[in-house]
């Protein structure tokens, strides 16, 4: 089976051999073919890697493809789903790094029988706190909607590397990823778990997450892209749910949790007056008004714990946040 693992480089020349040096000590016994794909960094990276290239002797099938300007991480990916030729595909980030045994490890199974996507475990380097763990046991199979009832849970996590997917699944369902958006993972994943029909979990180590200070993830000067980010990925997530009828209750209670974050989490990401931060609500809200106030009220009904969590979603629009802070409120007090 061919594996095609694929690698957006993008001013990464400290990380890039030792992510490279991962990719080339796979213990892998099957075809592999990497995908690196210059982003047009403002340093050496691409010098760093051609040397790497030029010194590397083993059966791994390195190919670069350029683009003429950068265009961000998400059509880095594009760009390498595009032109990959493996039945399965693994996205590596170029500051990160994979296990030796990653690949074996995740396609293991794949000789008896195919899955949309296998998930990996991973640990975490720099991080003061841990990243959102794999909570579902090794070898466990999900299919249809207990995919999305998973992922809601948080019973595995939304980053895109760590996970092989397959490659027609992928190209099918249009699965590419959104230029020019911040958390473009969040946005993807949530797509995923809605179309996939089959999954394999491995929960053995796998991917090695690199957090860095000065990253897109821990640069305290984003939050008010991740403000306007999140009100992407909510429209986005509607508009998708809509097309493509959707009916699984959890993926729309993963959009009513969306608001209700960003509900929270509008005052510390940006410094915007509280009438401006309630008119981003009340429009964003607007927006799920779109879902049928039916489909709303049978999503709320899943079980009593959703019904108080997120029953503003069923209240008149100018009432959201008023319902929102009483509830906070209420459970702020029962915990004393």
């Amino acid at each position: 089976m061919k594996i095609t693992i694929i690698i957006p480089i993008y001013n990464v020349a400290p990380y890039i051999s030792d992510c490279l040096h991962s990719v080339m000590n796979q213990t892998y016994q099957g075809e592999i073919e990497c995908l690196l794909v210059d982003d047009c960094g403002s340093d050496n990276s691409m010098e760093v890697v051609n040397e790497e290239l030029m010194n590397y002797n083993g059966n791994i099938d390195f190919h670069v493809y350029h683009h003429q300007h950068n265009r961000g991480l998400s059509a880095a990916r594009n760009t390498g789903l595009k032109y990959a030729t493996g039945e399965y595909v693994y996205f590596l980030d170029s500051d990160d790094e994979i296990t030796s045994n990653c690949i074996s490890l995740l396609s293991e199974s794949l000789d008896k029988r195919s899955y949309d996507f296998v998930i990996g475990g991973y640990r975490t380097i720099g991080a003061k706190q841990s990243a959102p763990p794999l909570l579902l046991n090794d070898n466990t199979i999900l299919s249809g909607d207990d995919i999305n009832h998973s992922y809601y849970k948080g019973k595995w996590y939304m980053m895109v590397c760590g996970k092989l997917c397959n490659t027609s699944f992928l190209r099918e369902n249009h699965l590419f990823f959104e230029e020019g958006l911040l958390h473009e993972d969040e946005l993807w994943s949530f797509q995923l778990a809605c179309l996939a029909k089959s999954m394999l979990v491995v929960n053995k180590e796998t991917y090695i997450y690199k957090i860095r200070e000065g990253s897109i993830t821990m640069n305290q000067k984003t939050q008010e892209r991740r403000a306007i980010a999140f009100q992407q990925i909510i429209r986005k997530m509607t508009d998708f749910v809509l097309y493509k009828h959707i009916k699984n209750e959890y993926a729309y209670l993963k959009i009513f949790s969306m608001l209700s974050v960003l509900d929270a989490k509008l005052p510390q990401w940006s410094n915007i007056r509280s009438r401006e931060q309630n008119e981003i609500i009340k429009n964003l809200r607007k927006q799920l008004s779109r879902i049928s106030y039916y489909k709303r009220l049978l999503c709320c009904m899943t079980n009593v714990k959703y019904m108080v969590q997120y029953g503003a979603i069923l209240l008149p629009i100018f009432m959201y946040r008023d319902y929102n802070k009483a509830v906070s409120f209420i459970l702020k007090i029962s915990r004393i």
